[in-house]
């Protein structure tokens, strides 16, 4: 998982460059530099280094729930020179956030749906922001895509079922976790939890061929993950063929076809206290 999520986000790294410089956009020229940061659910630490280098004079501290991420995150740090300025802390974002010290930025990527109750996590993550302070939060839109809508194999709409079954899976998840509160919309949530709402955007990345190795060795993983969660949601003939899509000596598989391409979307919410709060 974390080679896949360091992966994932090298290859998708615009959608973090590109919500910073809008965040420097909306901080303004007047508020002081950003000096402490966290970096909540911050998996391998790929937007953790990104975090550090853009502010660079903030502490940037990690949060994760694993062990093992938050280890590539410090080995990351180290090999970009960045290890006296990033730190990590081990915590669950439902209810491990106590001790740590308010922050003028809170960076929350990818992590928040994997807590029961989002809106409880939002208020917790609001009570550490600088009044100053913004968070940004940043959500999958909608599935990943990494295959053309022609494969030349199987039944036509593997896409849409893939998507379909996705989203099946999601919400069997969310349903599992801890205290789980169904999800609503984001933007809602936000304002729910306290927060004053000031951007918000959806972005997306495409990745058209030819691709990088890298990005096809992502979109390996991607379908290998699918075949994994998704394969009790998947009749014969789609498992069928995933398995050649997934065969990295088959030349209509990811890894060797020449018309592969990756689409990802994302929903970025960009807030700050509610003075109510």
């Amino acid at each position: 998982m974390a080679g896949h999520a360091e992966l994932e986000g090298e290859v998708l790294l615009d959608f973090v460059t590109d919500t910073l410089a809008w965040v420097d956009q909306l901080r303004g020229p007047e508020v002081p530099a950003v000096g402490r940061v966290l970096d909540i659910g911050s998996g391998p630490g790929v937007g953790t280094c990104a975090l550090a280098a853009n502010f660079p004079g903030a502490q940037v501290v990690a949060v994760d729930s694993s062990m093992a991420m938050l280890e590539r995150t410090v080995e990351r740090a180290a090999a970009r020179g960045l290890a006296g300025r990033v730190g990590t802390h081990l915590a669950d974002l439902a209810d491990g956030l106590e001790g740590l010290e308010p922050a003028d930025l809170i960076w929350a990527s990818m992590s928040l749906h994997h807590v029961g109750d989002e809106v409880a996590a939002l208020r917790a993550l609001r009570d550490l922001l600088q009044p100053a302070g913004l968070i940004a939060i940043v959500e999958m839109a909608r599935p990943m895509r990494v295959l053309p809508e022609s494969l030349g194999l199987g039944r036509p709409g593997l896409v849409d079922r893939l998507d379909r079954a996705g989203e099946d899976w999601f919400g069997s998840m969310r349903a599992g976790l801890r205290e789980s509160v169904p999800s609503k919309d984001l933007s809602a949530m936000v304002q729910a939890a306290g927060l004053d709402m000031v951007g918000s955007r959806r972005a997306s990345v495409r990745l058209d061929p030819p691709l990088s190795d890298d990005a096809r060795r992502l979109a390996l993983g991607h379908l290998r993950r699918l075949q994994t969660q998704l394969g009790e949601r998947l009749d014969d003939d789609d498992q069928r063929t995933l398995e050649v899509l997934t065969d990295d000596r088959d030349p209509r598989g990811v890894i060797l076809r020449s018309d592969l391409v990756i689409e990802a979307w994302r929903q970025i919410v960009i807030a700050r206290r509610d003075r109510r709060h």
